[in-house]
């Protein structure tokens, strides 16, 4: 039986974006969608109608059953399969997976990234304003001749959508492959990271995502610093409760464990922040959650409250990195790293945090712990 021509194709897959929405007929779901550029929220809107675009991976010039080779491999070996890891992932019984299922967890999830049109969409920008500018040296039959990356290019002013169009269309091709290629080697590049999944422990303070959801970034910055940068963590909001967290290959330790912790909403608010930073065009919630996040937000402009946050932020940092340096030169388990792990779990600021209380129970066990 001939598989289905899909022409509206979904970067964000809808078994990701239901996590985020809440369930109407026919199994559709239902989100909140903030749009950036115009600051309107679109309320209640179909997953169906969002994060999708034409035509993205369609194949050109191939034969029909090849065609659409890539949507549907997304759609049986992505799509289908995010609830398997989303179910994986937020199952707090679940603390060891198999090496497959690492692999998967890693393959699935770091799709969410490879797979979206950003990249597309600043190297399409970008050849609008090569273009722009060379109309501009246009002769006087409106003839443009120009060089661009080793290659000569001639045409008449009038067929600019044309040429629009062609250049587009070959920024496409580059994608399809260039992503794929990247996507295979950046999943073998990350398989020895730890996975850490967090639960937010406060039903007032939602997650939320965005039509970009995979950040990477330095893991003492903001910033982008390099796909293969060994410093980078990535992070995904996986629910409204949940958020993945793979930390960086500088401190890789090749295990299949998940680390679970307990977040508060000190730590939404700075994860909101960088999913809307990372976001292209929007904003994506269940009903409700977009205005709490700018209620929260609009908290942390308060003086008394930002004067806290930063304050609380910047102990549990300073400690937790004195941990990990002490673990590093005395090594775990030692006297002076018990000595460390205790002051933290006294401390109001590491209240239920389940990594320091595993590692609690582990030197109970190990005689250590006295």
């Amino acid at each position: 039986m001939p598989k289905n021509k899909p022409v509206k194709q979904h970067y964000i897959p809808r078994s990701y974006l239901k996590n985020f929405g809440v369930e109407g007929k026919n199994g559709n779901y239902f989100v909140d969608a903030y749009k950036l550029e115009d600051e309107f929220l679109l309320e209640q809107i179909s997953t169906k109608s969002i994060c999708f675009k034409k035509n993205l991976y369609t194949i050109p010039n191939a034969e029909v059953d090849k065609k659409y080779a890539l949507e549907h491999h997304y759609a049986e070996h992505v799509d289908s399969e995010f609830p398997k890891i989303y179910t994986l992932l937020t199952d707090e019984k679940v603390m060891v997976l198999t090496p497959e299922q690492k692999r998967q967890v890693l393959y699935v999830c770091l799709s969410l990234y490879f797979r979206t049109p950003k990249v597309l969409n600043h190297q399409n920008a970008f050849t609008d304003q090569i273009l722009d500018r060379m109309l501009l040296y246009a002769n006087a039959n409106g003839d443009v001749k120009f060089t661009f990356e080793e290659e000569k290019y001639e045409f008449n002013k009038k067929d600019i959508d044309t040429v629009r169009h062609e250049f587009k269309e070959r920024n496409r091709l580059k994608f399809i492959v260039n992503h794929l290629e990247r996507w295979k080697e950046f999943v073998d590049f990350k398989y020895d990271c730890t996975i850490n999944v967090h639960r937010i422990d406060d039903a007032n303070a939602p997650l939320i995502t965005c039509d970009n959801p995979v950040s990477i970034r330095g893991i003492n910055s903001t910033r982008f610093e390099g796909l293969f940068n060994p410093d980078s963590v990535i992070t995904l909001p996986l629910d409204t409760k949940y958020y993945l967290e793979i930390f960086p290959n500088s401190i890789a330790d090749g295990q299949t464990r998940i680390n679970r912790m307990v977040q508060d909403r000190d730590y939404v608010f700075t994860t909101n922040a960088i999913i809307q930073s990372n976001a292209e065009k929007l904003i994506i919630g269940k009903p409700g959650t977009i205005e709490r996040h700018f209620e929260i937000q609009s908290s942390y402009e308060d003086d008394e409250n930002a004067e806290r946050f930063v304050e609380k932020a910047k102990f549990k940092l300073e400690e937790m990195q004195n941990f990990h340096k002490i673990c590093e030169t005395s090594g775990f388990p030692s006297d002076e790293a018990t000595a460390q792990l205790k002051k933290m779990v006294a401390h109001k600021y590491f209240k239920n945090e389940n990594q320091l209380l595993q590692l609690k129970r582990l030197l109970i066990v190990m005689g250590q712990w006295k």
